[in-house]
């Protein structure tokens, strides 16, 4: 119960989270719903600390349902399924990943782009550490005027570029 509360404290108020964009959202429904099976499945001796165990765990439960279900109803994440991921780009020794996710004609740009950093040493952990709400490349498209073009290039020049070199 504490190590959910923990995580959700971590992943709402500081830019650390688990690597991937949807792997705190399964993460965190699939630890809520694990909790409220042993919280209702273990037999307390106390009835004050079974009931403040599965109050708590179920205002858990509701808290992470309730903003995966706000999430949902934004009509914006329909763009999240267009993501465009580039996990573990080396650069200079250091892991980084980078994310596209296309927004169309509204954003100005092709869509936004962010850049997260990974620990050699725990690399299922990443930190944002770049963002750019209007990015003028298109990294879903691999070609450009009949040319192909590497797009893990551009996206290990963006990370020396906005990243390495600041």
């Amino acid at each position: 119960m504490i190590s959910l509360a923990v995580y959700l404290a971590t992943v709402f108020l500081t830019d650390i989270s688990l690597t991937g964009f949807w792997t705190d959202v399964i993460f965190s429904s699939s630890l809520s719903v694990l909790i409220l099976i042993l919280a209702f499945g273990c037999k307390a001796t106390k009835l004050r600390r079974a009931l403040a165990l599965k109050t708590a765990s179920i205002f858990c439960s509701l808290l992470v349902m309730g903003f995966l279900l706000l999430k949902l109803i934004d009509p914006f994440v329909r763009d999240t399924f267009k993501l465009r991921s580039f996990y573990y780009q080396s650069v200079d020794g250091r892991l980084f990943n980078a994310y596209f996710k296309p927004v169309g004609a509204y954003s100005g740009g092709y869509g936004n782009f962010w850049i997260t950093e990974s620990p050699n040493y725990f690399p299922i952990i990443e930190r944002q550490v770049y963002w750019q709400r209007v990015v003028h490349h298109d990294f879903n498209d691999d070609t450009f005027d009949g040319h192909p073009i590497d797009n893990y290039e551009v996206v290990r020049s963006y990370i020396r570029k906005e990243v390495i070199d600041k």
